[in-house]
């Protein structure tokens, strides 16, 4: 590894948001269950697992993926990953109790990933109105500030 890897490595480590392992819990927990929820949900309403209901599954299963990896793709910035952003989405709604953060934070998270995938579908990055990353950008900072507000800060 050559000294500019290092130093472009040490940059990215040094710039991670640093968070409590629990808030990382909740938002790999939402995730996982809003990739696989609406599988669970076509089997249940179906009463039994078969073939057909196998590949459908695994057909909603990628496009879910797909659908987070484009908007991985179109909201993330260099200022401010996806990730991060679902990050400080989930710490926006802790309250100390962690099965009340985890209730509060996924129902967060929900309307945060539909409205980022909104903006990846109508990303245009020639304009700053219908830009993903810095609409999706604009939307976790007013997030934390609801959060400094709601803490009297």
């Amino acid at each position: 590894m050559d000294s500019d890897s290092r130093r472009e490595n040490s940059k990215q480590a040094s710039r991670a948001l640093e968070v409590p392992a629990c808030i990382h819990l909740y938002v790999w927990v939402f995730m996982v269950t809003f990739s696989v929820g609406p599988v669970l949900c076509l089997l249940l309403v179906n009463g039994r697992v078969e073939r057909v209901n196998g590949l459908e599954s695994v057909a909603i299963i990628a496009l879910i993926q797909a659908a987070f990896w484009v908007t991985q793709r179109r909201c993330g910035s260099e200022d401010l990953s996806y990730w991060d952003g679902l990050l400080v989405t989930a710490t926006s709604v802790t309250t100390g109790e962690n099965f009340a953060s985890l209730v509060r934070a996924c129902w967060l998270l929900l309307a945060v990933v539909i409205m980022s995938f909104l903006f990846a579908a109508g990303h245009d990055e020639r304009r700053a109105v219908s830009h993903a990353g810095l609409r999706f950008g604009r939307l976790i900072i007013c997030l934390h500030k609801q959060r400094l507000w709601g803490n009297g800060s």
